[in-house]
């Protein structure tokens, strides 16, 4: 058994599902599931695959059967065993070999169900039943396997009333672990009445009531969890609670629930502040590593749990694509890298070694600062759960994306088709497809980026490719240069070191059947280009209007939006500063300035009246949780740059020796190179780090704020010429822009 364990949801969390019954299911939106800022890329990288209807997050509408299995799936399982064709004949003939699929076995409800004691037994063990009746049933047509899982949905709709984590009268201390089993169970008894709903001998009023029962009893606890970012607990809790809610939103028909599913995973703020946990996309995955290797969020911890994400993951990307909703192309397919570095992290060598690992120390979030992880948990071939079928399967099989890691672990763990009460039995009969036997994908997804001075490019494989040419041309239209060859068993990234200019990049795909086109071209500029520039200034100075160099190029106009008392006074040169009143006021930016930056310089002009602690004149993140601010006064007491992947807890800062000074203007930068960051003062390089392992790149930039941050007072003071560049200012160049 693999239970999910560890992590507790803090001592905000309620108790017990009692505490959770004036808890609504999240209000209704009607836009895209996809945040602005990610629409490009992700469409982009998936965009020859998607569904080709309207997403359910757009239209509320669901398809039935509709969540792991559809119709057509089934029907295409179906042939596969009446060929004979292997393995889902050898799969099929355990099922009906096996203990848990036989007609002669009655269901054992009970009206409360604890994580901690037996009771929760007889829900595993009774949702193993229906699960494999339902899909004897729908397999062999007999409808005796039908009744019986039926008999046993109704069972339980009759007569559960609450998840728990002990039960009345208990002394045992609640760890608060019904969540995780609410999600998941909850999902898990989804699945089979979605199934189920296509017997004709299921009555509707049964049906209705099992939906009556998921939606009272499961449904509000995955929604108050997801209902705020609840970064102190691990990643897994967020995806239980995300599978749970996706699951019964689609089952009974519920858009909302399934909505607020899909928005806590793609960070998708709908323009309200609002923080996400760590199971979200931007989160789950905490430090993007060359040739897209994504470091999980648990695994510094240990690979029941890691290996547990990527089980939660994939259930719920495969039931968001059969709705029609793309989250596994989501941030340039941002889950398969995660699935990519877990499954590498229980993969060997050779020679029986594990395979060295990138890792960023990330803090474990259970405990207090500061309590890093610093190396990865690794594991050996075939460890745990098999939860690689879904995930190799759509990208691999589906898709013709190359998935070299996950595609090794999924040998090793076919054989283990159940045995734990978190994960979905029998999942290669249910998710294997025939391996792809379309033309040889482009390579594609390729990014580009300014990184300790050189050009950082990661690509995604091409399922039948040899290697793979990396291109170089001084324009977009070409001609190509080649400047490097990368076998297909190599991680996927290659480092640049070109002459200073602007560089476009492009890949090709080698072997029998290669296409000719290339994938996507980026553009990399050398350190010194002026990303962003926004003067807050003029004679008359009503509006913050600035200038973005877009990834092609391009120049397009960006418009601030003032917040809260925003006022014009006296600028530097005889001109308008915007003014900040040290309450709320401040200046919202879009989002995207940031993006793609790892090497890069910020400087601004800032008059302060006054200051109080943490208050920023500059804050960028994906939420409070993951940013970048520049404060007056923070930490020591100094003019503070810092940067958090989660909470102020990992907060990797360079520090000032004191202060902004106030009463006169002065100019603030800063520039990362690679891990080292300097902060200047009035040209002067006041305070310097090597320990800045994160950057723009991997916090995000949703949101984006001049004079204020997330939830501090707002700046009291002036502020002006706002510039970002791409790649690391010398210090000559930051004092020439001091004068």
């Amino acid at each position: 058994m693999l239970p999910a364990c560890g992590g507790g949801a803090g001592a905000a969390g309620p108790t017990a599902q009692a505490d959770l019954a004036a808890s609504p299911v999240v209000s209704a939106a009607e836009t895209s599931v996809i945040p602005p800022a990610a629409a490009t890329t992700a469409t982009a990288a998936a965009a020859p695959a998607v569904p080709q209807r309207q997403p359910a997050s757009v239209t509320g509408v669901f398809q039935h059967p509709g969540l792991l299995v559809t119709e057509p799936d089934f029907a295409r399982i179906r042939e596969l065993i009446k060929t004979g064709q292997q393995p889902w004949t050898n799969w099929y003939n355990k099922l009906c070999v096996d203990k848990f699929g036989g007609l002669e076995t009655r269901p054992y409800p009970l009206p409360g169900v604890y994580r901690q004691d037996g009771s929760k037994n007889n829900l595993y063990v009774d949702i193993w039943r229906a699960w494999s009746l339902a899909l004897r049933w729908k397999l062999s047509g007999d409808d005796r396997y039908a009744a019986k899982a039926a008999e046993f949905l109704d069972a339980w709709a009759d007569t559960l009333k609450v998840v728990g984590t002990v039960p009345p009268g208990s002394t045992a201390p609640d760890d608060h672990t019904f969540i995780l089993m609410a999600g998941m169970q909850g999902h898990q008894l989804a699945q089979i009445g979605e199934i189920l709903r296509t017997y004709p001998g299921w009555a509707p009023e049964r049906l209705k009531r099992f939906q009556d029962m998921l939606m009272t009893v499961f449904a509000p606890i995955s929604s108050w969890f997801l209902s705020e970012g609840r970064i102190g607990s691990h990643a897994n809790w967020d995806m239980a609670s995300m599978v749970g809610a996706m699951a019964i939103g689609i089952f009974c028909d519920n858009a909302e629930l399934y909505r607020q599913a899909c928005d806590s995973y793609a960070a998708n703020n709908r323009g309200k502040l609002r923080n996400f946990g760590n199971g979200s996309a931007l989160h789950g995955v905490y430090y993007m590593h060359p040739g897209h290797f994504g470091q999980w969020e648990e695994s510094g911890r240990d690979q029941g749990h890691s290996t547990l994400g990527m089980s939660l993951g994939g259930d719920v990307m495969e039931m968001a694509w059969n709705q029609g909703d793309d989250l596994y192309g989501l941030y340039n397919n941002r889950f398969l890298s995660a699935a990519e570095y877990v499954a590498r992290t229980n993969l060997q060598d050779e020679s029986g070694t594990p395979y060295a690992m990138p890792y960023v120390p990330e803090h474990n979030p259970t405990q207090p600062h500061p309590s890093f992880w610093t190396q990865v948990s690794q594991g050996v071939p075939g460890h745990g759960r098999n939860c690689w079928e879904p995930i190799f399967n759509h990208y691999v099989n589906r898709l013709g994306l190359a998935a070299p890691n996950v595609a090794r672990m999924v040998p090793y763990c076919e054989a283990k088709y159940g045995g734990s009460s978190d994960d979905i039995w029998w999942p290669t009969l249910i998710h294997r497809r025939l391996p792809y036997a379309g033309p040889m994908k482009p390579p594609s997804g390729l990014t580009g980026y300014l990184n300790d001075g050189r050009v950082l490019l990661s690509w995604w494989g091409s399922v039948g490719a040899t290697s793979y040419v990396v291109q170089r041309s001084s324009s977009a239209r070409g001609p190509f240069t080649p400047v490097a060859t990368v076998a297909a068993d190599q991680l996927l990234t290659y480092t640049d070191a070109p002459s200073n200019g602007t560089w476009f990049y492009q890949v090709l795909a080698q072997g029998p059947g290669a296409p000719r086109a290339g994938s996507n071209t980026v553009r990399v500029a050398a350190a010194g280009e002026l990303r962003f520039r926004m003067p807050l200034g003029g004679v008359t100075g009503t509006a913050a209007v600035g200038a973005l160099v877009n990834p092609d190029g391009t120049v397009t106009a960006v418009e601030g939006k003032l917040l809260d008392g925003v006022t014009w006074g006296e600028g530097r040169n005889k001109d308008q500063a915007p003014m900040f009143d040290g309450k709320a006021a401040g200046i919202q930016l879009p989002a995207g300035l940031f993006s793609n930056l790892d090497d890069f310089t910020v400087s601004i002009w800032a008059y302060a009246n006054g200051y109080r602690w943490d208050t920023c004149i500059l804050f960028a993140g994906t939420d409070a949780f993951s940013s970048l601010h520049i404060a007056p006064q923070a930490g020591r007491g100094g003019l503070r740059f810092g940067v958090a992947g989660a909470t102020h807890n990992d907060t990797r800062a360079v520090e000032g020796p004191a202060a902004l000074p106030r009463g006169r203007w002065v100019h603030v930068a800063y520039t990362q190179k690679g891990t080292t960051g300097r902060l200047y003062l009035d040209g002067i390089e006041v305070a310097n780090a090597d320990t800045m392992t994160l950057s723009p790149r991997q916090v995000g930039d949703q949101v984006t704020f001049l004079g204020r941050n997330w939830g501090h007072p707002a700046f009291n003071g002036r502020l002006q010429d706002f510039r970002i560049y791409v790649g690391a200012l010398s210090a000559a160049e930051i004092g020439a822009l001091a004068k």
